[in-house]
């Protein structure tokens, strides 16, 4: 009788976890992770341009500023023997940010509207920067006057670094006690409107 009893149960916990709205959960977290900049096992790294104070970024969130990821993350379930759910966030955009990423130089850093525009237009870097001067924008010399733009006269339009730069990973999915806490009291909850 204990065997059927638990087989029900199962049974039971399978069909929940196989919703769409169970499954969600991974895509709340993500994006609670995103707002909070991380989660009781991970904090996130402040943004080069805010510890710099350089550019249009300076004061932004990581993987938030743009929102752009959190409009684009969602959840996908594969139900067969087993159950998969599979956090996606549409761009790709997420999983270089899960474990970090190496970014080619050289990069263009806006420090003017009309800078911001042309460098986004450009993509990910490397940035072309015989275009920026064909385009009539002024380079910033060094760091110091990409932090205070204004030296005379001349308003600079962006700044360049160097080399290539580590971007530290910021994990969008991660497995933290809460996220598991959240899923479980799910579960419970659904189990006990079914009976």
């Amino acid at each position: 009788m204990s065997s059927l009893g638990s087989q029900s149960v199962e049974k039971s916990i399978r069909n929940v976890l196989r919703k769409y709205s169970t499954a969600s959960i991974l895509t709340d977290r993500a994006k609670m992770r995103i707002r909070n900049q991380g989660d009781s096992t991970v904090k996130y790294p402040e943004l080069w341009a805010n510890r710099e104070q350089v550019g249009y970024r300076k004061n932004g969130k990581a993987l938030r500023d743009t929102g752009l990821l959190m409009m684009l993350l969602s959840v996908e379930v594969e139900a067969g023997s087993d159950i998969k759910w599979t956090l996606t966030d549409g761009t790709g955009y997420g999983v270089k940010h899960q474990e970090g990423f190496i970014n080619q130089g050289p990069i263009a850093v806006a420090l003017s509207p009309k800078a911001k525009g042309i460098i986004k237009a450009m993509g990910e870097p490397p940035h072309d920067i015989l275009a920026l001067d064909q385009a009539g924008l002024e380079e910033a010399p060094d760091l110091e006057s990409a932090q205070n733009p204004r030296k005379g006269n001349l308003k600079y339009d962006y700044y360049i670094i160097e080399g290539n730069p580590k971007v530290p990973a910021r994990p969008i999915a991660n497995n933290p006690p809460e996220d598991i806490r959240a899923i479980t009291a799910h579960i419970k909850r659904a189990i006990k409107g079914i009976k």
